[in-house]
């Protein structure tokens, strides 16, 4: 009985645990930086289910992601192959405050510059997806 009781005491923990796992390939970045380049690479290689992990909670990231990723999506695969083997050039990294980074990059393959805000929610690097096309940044940030 006391190892029957074990065993479930054992199997709950063990499930406790693994639900609180990261998803498979996601770790959560330690700095803005970090944050910013897992969420690039994940774009280019077309892992939207993991980028999107990096993509801040709120309703207007999430449907601006939503869109960009279909579009994405209907690229020709040749074009898509060639973002896959981009590499990423940081151009510049302008911390703003404790919270809030914008980053400036680039990918080998179209070599056109983009601005991304990184963002600390809830203790957690995010992007800001929708700075990327609305330029949300406030002036007295």
């Amino acid at each position: 009985m006391i190892n029957k009781m074990y065993r479930l005491i054992c199997f709950a923990a063990i499930l406790l645990f693994a639900s609180c796992q990261e998803p498979e390939g996601f770790s959560n970045p330690e700095d803005p930086l970090d944050a910013g380049r897992e969420f690039v690479r994940a774009v280019l290689d077309g892992d939207f289910e993991k980028a999107s992990l990096y993509v801040c909670e709120n309703e207007e990231d999430k449907e601006i992601f939503e869109r960009y990723k279909q579009y994405m999506k209907k690229q020709p695969k040749n074009e898509r192959l060639q973002l896959k083997s981009a590499s990423i050039i940081v151009n510049s990294v302008e911390k703003l405050n404790d919270s809030t980074s914008i980053i400036n990059f680039s990918n080998s393959h179209t070599m056109k510059p983009a601005d991304l805000k990184v963002v600390k929610e809830q203790n957690k690097w995010k992007v800001d997806f929708s700075y990327t096309f609305s330029g949300n940044l406030p002036a007295n940030d």
